[in-house]
C-alpha cells in the first residue's frame, strides 16, 4: 500500500509543471494562418437535415490566409479534368475574438461566427442565407484545417 501511495505521490510532482501557464499562453489558437476548407455543411430550417460536401483534391489546393487584418484567398477548381486557379484577392476583415465575430469591410452586417478554433481546426458559421428558401436563415458550415 505504501508503494502505490508513493508511487502517486511521486507521478502528481511530475505531472505538474510550473511551465503550464506559459505553454497556455503559446499555444493559444488564433485564425491568424494559411487554410483549406475539409468539408461544408448546411443546415436546412426546413426539413432539420444536413446536407455535408467534402472538397475535392483540387479544391484542397484552395487557401484561405488569414493576417491580422486581411484574407488572402486562392481558389482552385476543376475544369476539364484540370485543376485550375480559378480567383485569387484579398479582403480586409475585422474579427471581434469576443464573440468569435468577424465580418468583411462594408459587409458588417452579413458577419461570419468562428465557432469552434483550436491550433489544427476551424470551423466558421454563415448564417445569413435561406438554401432551402423556406424564409428561415440556414447555417452553412465550414471545416477549415490548418496548412500553417
Amino acid at each position: 500500500m505504501k508503494k502505490i501511495i508513493i508511487s502517486f505521490v511521486l507521478l502528481s510532482f511530475v505531472s505538474c509543471n510550473g511551465n503550464d501557464e506559459e505553454q497556455d499562453v503559446n499555444n493559444k489558437a488564433s485564425i491568424i494562418g494559411e487554410w483549406y476548407i475539409e468539408k461544408a455543411e448546411i443546415y436546412r430550417s426546413l426539413n432539420q437535415q444536413i446536407q455535408t460536401s467534402f472538397s475535392t483534391d483540387c479544391e484542397k489546393k484552395s487557401t484561405y490566409e488569414f493576417t491580422s487584418d486581411h484574407l488572402l484567398s486562392i481558389i482552385y477548381a476543376q475544369n476539364n479534368n484540370t485543376c485550375v486557379k480559378t480567383d485569387a484577392g484579398a479582403k480586409k476583415y475585422t474579427f471581434d475574438k469576443g464573440n468569435g465575430k468577424f465580418w468583411f469591410e462594408n459587409e458588417e452586417n452579413y458577419p461570419y461566427f468562428v465557432t469552434q478554433l483550436n491550433e489544427t481546426d476551424m470551423i466558421v458559421e454563415d448564417r445569413t442565407q435561406d438554401f432551402d428558401g423556406d424564409g428561415t436563415k440556414d447555417v452553412l458550415r465550414r471545416f477549415y484545417k490548418r496548412i500553417k
